[in-house]
């Protein structure tokens, strides 16, 4: 598919921001090589390895930022390219909801899950603007605690298909004759060719080998933001809170830091292929990356319906498929872990309950478990019609953060991590999402993710603490949740520094 002028022509009588479209077949190009090759535009980069979503058929490349959506002082602006403010409000939502009829975009006649839009995170620590929640005591003021970003330009890359779709946006004034829209459609055309042209002098990046044999993971040389024993007391403390009845469940969680070398591409590139995820990313923000293997979703809206995946019961791999299914018999006959679960459930159905219609709120899977690299978790589908009243973004809202990062009830459990732990929790147990011109909305919540700001980089995983908590083994879930990262991180360092060693 190709866009005429004549269907550009005709889009622009009704429309204020019109796609251009161009498709090629290519044999040898890989998602990687077009972000590596366009980087100095691209922004963020989006996959998937999950079997049963048309997801994993794409990856999505964003190029040349045209808006920005960024929270400063608590105030949500839409900057455009030159960061100018060309609007804000205190509610992202009524933001949202004025972009949507001043952009007035046309919806593209091509079937792709994401064809442009707003992509970026919410960090766990915006919940202050959305709750009667304060700020951590040791909040970073130095990151926005919301960043998204709008690319004039998506590339859609289909794997099984081979199929690149370039996806290429124009703003109009409205007033424009025949002639300066033809000029318009020609630019948009020659931006596209200029990307297409540049992709096709790519030169090979030498491949990486990474052994698939799983070495212990070390934590050696990365600072925790814990001891050992501040964290079994704070398990403890939060068992106290759960005794006296403030709490059903609350998530603990740690941070690993330490100084790299490596890009976040590089790192990037290690981590979708060690583990491979529902909703792998790598977002380029403004003062840091992030860097992300997620295996949770946290609300999806399309069609309008909503849903959320509730994950709870964790067990590291066994080292084969016979002892893997004897940790799963396991984790389904643990009563702690099953309690865990079906609380979390029911807190997914009461957030997608606030904006579904009456009666339509269903749980079609329930305690399914689910293999990643390396650990087994247990995960539920919730789902619900969305409310004709209700915007797309106030159903991400209502369920941010996710009840499985927080706990339950969840205000209560916020404040008592906010209490508990020592730092603010940044982008970790926040969200990375996209909102997609059309209307649709995925989202997965923000943890198997690497933060990279300043060369140092971040990795955080919590434990869900209930009355039967046992410290020691919480302690030892948050590092098993991290192990794929910090795993990451070290292979990262040891191949790409080893094949620069090797240039020079």
């Amino acid at each position: 598919m190709a866009t005429t002028f004549q269907d550009f022509l005709q889009d622009c009588r009704k429309y204020k921001t019109v796609p251009i479209i161009e498709q090629y077949h290519v044999d040898m190009l890989t998602p990687i090589q077009i972000f590596q090759t366009l980087q100095t535009d691209a922004c963020y980069i989006l996959e998937s390895n999950d079997s049963e979503s048309n997801w994993s058929n794409y990856s999505f490349i964003g190029l040349e930022p045209m808006y920005f959506i960024k929270e400063e002082n608590g105030m949500f602006q839409l900057q455009n390219r030159k960061q100018m403010v060309m609007d804000k409000d205190v509610s992202l939502s009524a933001l949202f909801h004025r972009m949507t009829v001043s952009f007035n975009v046309k919806k593209v006649a091509i079937d792709v899950p994401f064809s442009g839009g707003a992509v970026g995170k919410i960090d766990y620590d915006a919940v202050s603007l959305f709750e009667k929640i304060p700020a951590h005591r040791h909040a970073d003021r130095t990151h926005s605690v919301c960043e998204l970003v709008i690319c004039q330009t998506v590339i859609a890359y289909s794997h099984r298909e081979k199929l690149l779709t370039f996806i290429h946006y124009r703003e109009l004034e409205g007033n424009e004759n025949e002639q300066e829209l033809k000029q318009i459609f020609e630019a948009g055309k020659e931006r596209i060719f200029q990307y297409r042209n540049e992709l096709k002098n790519v030169k090979p990046e030498g491949n990486i080998f990474i052994p698939s044999n799983k070495e212990p993971v070390s934590f050696a040389g990365f600072e925790s933001n814990y001891t050992k024993e501040q964290f079994l007391h704070h398990v403890e403390k939060m068992k106290e809170y759960i005794r006296s009845g403030d709490i059903f469940q609350g998530v603990l969680s740690q941070r690993f830091e330490k100084q790299v070398s490596v890009t976040g591409l590089q790192l990037y590139r290690i981590l979708r292929i060690i583990n491979p995820s529902p909703y792998l990313f790598y977002i380029k923000l403004s003062n840091q990356e992030l860097i992300g293997s997620s295996p949770e979703r946290l609300i999806h809206v399309r069609d309008d319906y909503v849903e959320i995946h509730p994950i709870a019961g964790t067990r590291k791999r066994g080292k084969t498929k016979e002892e893997d299914r004897r940790l799963v018999r396991q984790l389904l006959q643990d009563e702690k872990e099953l309690a865990e679960h079906y609380m979390l459930v029911d807190l997914a159905r009461n957030d997608i309950g606030r904006v579904a219609e009456y009666g339509t709120v269903k749980t079609p899977v329930l305690l399914d478990a689910a293999y990643f690299s390396h650990v087994i978790h247990l995960i539920s589908k919730v789902r619900g019609k969305l409310r004709k009243s209700i915007h797309p973004i106030d159903a991400l809202i209502s369920a941010f953060p996710a009840g499985t990062v927080s706990g339950a009830p969840k205000i209560r459990a916020m404040e008592i991590i906010h209490e508990l732990e020592p730092t603010a929790r940044g982008s970790y147990a926040g969200a990375v999402a996209y909102i997609s011109f059309d209307g649709s909305i995925d989202s997965c919540i923000t943890i198997r993710t690497i933060t990279l700001s300043n060369q140092k980089a971040y990795v955080q995983a919590g434990a869900g603490i209930v009355a039967d908590s046992v410290p020691l083994k919480e302690w030892e879930e948050t590092r098993n949740k991290a192990s794929a990262l910090i795993q990451t991180i070290e292979l990262a360092e040891q191949l790409f520094l080893e094949k620069g060693r090797k240039r020079a």
